[in-house]
């Protein structure tokens, strides 16, 4: 019976080893899309999980290489792994680290990739090109962005708003790279498809103060003002979206006249003034028709011809205005009936 019992001890404890060193063999990913990136890459240390099979980094580097040319890729970033955790501070460290993170975007695991590139730039910055670290990292960025998700639900979706921690990260890491403005761009795009359109206009106008002469200032512009239109169409009624929209369409049309945007900017424009004529007259309606508040009524009408002389009822608004005055001069009290 003891020995029965000591014998089923043995098999659990060997199952938990197993499943631990299952475990360890795995490369880590994140548990979201922004919580590695949030936090940052704590120190890679020693450990039972990441034993190198070689006695030096010089030669456990040339193991996982030799293991990558073979085509044994899983094999080889483990390997690669081991050696930084054993040897961080080598210079077979830092190559190590790097063969890993291009380990994983060959083979498709982006946000580990992605990591795995950001924890070479913080730990071993003076030893790898940073430019190139930052054209891995653009490139993972947009895989993640145009990437479907639930194949099997009618072909898939996009979900570009996971890129979003990404390319924030990004922006963080580049503030003088070359495509930090096109970083920010997409920024902007991501935020305005998700419909986070305050958000949008602040990273479409960063690009587009920050870098007055690049090529994409003129699509941010028109990006942000697409956003403004957006939140005026959301918001029908609200007098102050639609003029915040109107100000924006009136300064991209001024600013960027040769835009192939320009003409459905002013399109734009044009559609948006006439439903605010539309919101002062009836504003101006209801206190003439319904309200009877001629007073009123006289100062809203006057009010929608300052702002709109040429609009369609602009002669219908005058004609009216007489009346009421006449009608206000004509009774006792001086008001209409």
């Amino acid at each position: 019976m003891n020995s029965r019992r000591f014998l089923a001890g043995m098999m659990t404890l060997g199952m938990v080893l197993a499943l631990a060193g299952t475990a360890g063999a795995q490369e880590s990913q994140p548990r979201s899309f922004d919580d590695e990136i949030a936090s940052g890459p704590a120190r890679k240390q020693p450990g039972f999980r990441w034993r190198p099979e070689q006695e030096t980094p010089a030669l456990q580097l040339e193991h996982a290489q030799n293991l990558a040319a073979e085509g044994r890729r899983r094999k080889a970033a483990r390997q690669y792994r081991a050696l930084v955790h054993t040897w961080h501070d080598t210079p077979e460290a830092s190559l190590a680290q790097r063969a890993y993170a291009e380990n994983l975007e060959e083979r498709g695991k982006y946000i580990g990739a992605f990591n795995e590139f950001q924890y070479l730039m913080d730990y071993y910055s003076g030893l790898s090109d940073y430019d190139e670290i930052l054209d891995h990292q653009f490139r993972i960025a947009n895989e993640v962005m145009n990437a479907r998700h639930g194949r099997l639900l009618f072909g898939g979706f996009e979900a570009p708003e996971r890129a979003l921690p990404l390319f924030r990260k990004l922006a963080e890491n580049g503030p003088t790279w070359e495509r930090v403005p096109e970083v920010h761009f997409l920024i902007g795009w991501i935020l305005e498809e998700d419909k986070q359109y305050d958000e949008a206009i602040e990273a479409y106008d960063e690009l587009r103060q920050r870098w007055p002469g690049n090529e994409l200032a003129s699509s941010a512009a028109y990006g942000g003002t697409r956003c403004l239109v957006k939140l005026a169409d959301t918001n029908r009624r609200d007098e102050t979206s639609c003029r915040r929209a109107l100000s924006a369409l009136a300064g991209f049309v001024t600013d960027y006249p040769d835009s192939p945007n320009s003409t459905a900017a002013t399109a734009e424009r044009d559609r948006l003034s006439l439903r605010l004529s539309t919101l002062y007259y009836d504003r101006a309606s209801y206190y003439d028709v319904i309200a009877k508040r001629p007073e009123s009524a006289l100062i809203a009408y006057a009010d929608f011809l300052r702002q709109f002389p040429y609009a369609d009822q602009a002669e219908k608004v005058s004609l009216r205005m007489r009346e009421l005055e006449a009608i206000q001069q004509a009774t006792p009290d001086g008001s209409a009936m």
